[in-house]
């Protein structure tokens, strides 16, 4: 609100022209100057002064009302940001597979509203090339989860590692030449077969059976698919593209193909019994999980909240 307007509603709340002037600690000669520039502005009387004690005009109950409407929104833009500096209000959009948000990043937003229950979250699901264009255009603030690790328009924040393991049907005959290295079940779930005592299984047996992947656009699991076998020596025969990893995962169960898993997944279904685990040895079989941002963006009290508490979550919030 300007000097103008001040005055001018400082004299109405007052209804005096020397009582503004000790409230606002100025001469009334000073307030008087200011009414009538204000009133000179505006082309029309604010003040009757021909009445004792003088009136407000038509016009001037207008500018009055007008200058509160304003007094108001500066009052709420105050309040506003006071809130969003403390983090007592705020918008946050995340954007993830449909698989962490369903299992991993739900907790964690879980968590953060309740630390900040003022914060708005808005979490949406999205294949590799939709988050990417969500954040670039910055639709969202951050992607949790494994896409876009070779952008250079982003950068990152390592949330934690998730672990590839091969899930191979019972009844594929390869089975019976694997027997040594195949997996308990609860080795799986509970990653003990990272232990270095665990040998992983020799890729290059599986290389005529047919592979179930997820489809190309997007999927960093296909791609580190393909180069996992292609460093143990063969190219694998892709058989079934399918858009999500449980997906995977079932159809794999009945029997149709060799599939790359994550060890989490067995925490999050009921196991069927239909696949045989293996440890695979890959280096690329340790997967980093990201909080990413597009690099440039100025970081949101809320995003730099939600990045600190991910980076402090206790082990029970990690894959």
């Amino acid at each position: 609100m300007d000097l103008e307007m001040e005055y001018v509603y400082t004299v109405y709340q007052e209804n005096s022209f020397s009582k503004a002037a000790q409230k606002l600690f100025v001469s009334q000669s000073a307030v008087s100057a200011m009414v009538r520039k204000a009133e000179a502005k505006i082309g029309c009387q604010i003040f009757d002064r021909s009445t004792i004690p003088f009136t407000v005009t038509e016009d001037g109950r207008f500018y009055v009302e007008s200058v509160e409407k304003i007094r108001e929104l500066e009052q709420n833009l105050d309040a506003y940001f006071t809130d969003v500096k403390q983090l007592k209000s705020g918008r946050l959009a995340v954007g993830s597979s449909s698989f962490y948000c369903a299992y991993f990043l739900s907790r964690i937003v879980k968590e953060f509203k309740r630390r900040y229950p003022g914060v708005r979250v808005d979490i949406r699901e999205g294949n590799g090339e939709e988050l990417k264009q969500w954040l670039m255009e910055e639709s969202i603030d951050l992607i949790f989860g494994t896409v876009l690790s070779g952008e250079k328009s982003v950068q990152h924040t390592l949330f934690t590692y998730e672990h590839l393991v091969l899930g191979v049907p019972v009844e594929f005959a390869v089975n019976d030449r694997l027997k040594e290295y195949r997996l308990p079940v609860n080795s799986v779930k509970q990653n003990l077969f990272l232990s270095e005592d665990v040998p992983a299984v020799p890729l290059w047996e599986l290389r005529d059976c047919p592979f179930i992947t997820l489809k190309q656009e997007g999927s960093d699991l296909y791609h580190r698919g393909l180069e996992i076998c292609r460093n143990a020596g063969f190219t694998p025969k892709l058989d079934q593209f399918l858009d999500q990893i449980l997906t995977a995962y079932y159809v794999a169960s009945s029997g149709a193909g060799v599939t790359f898993l994550r060890s989490s997944v067995l925490n999050m279904v009921e196991e069927t019994g239909g696949l045989a685990y293996y440890k695979v040895g890959d280096q690329l079989s340790r997967r980093p999980i990201y909080l990413t941002q597009k690099s440039g963006r100025y970081v949101t009290r809320a995003m730099g909240a939600f990045l600190d508490m991910a980076g402090a979550l206790p082990s029970s919030y990690l894959l």
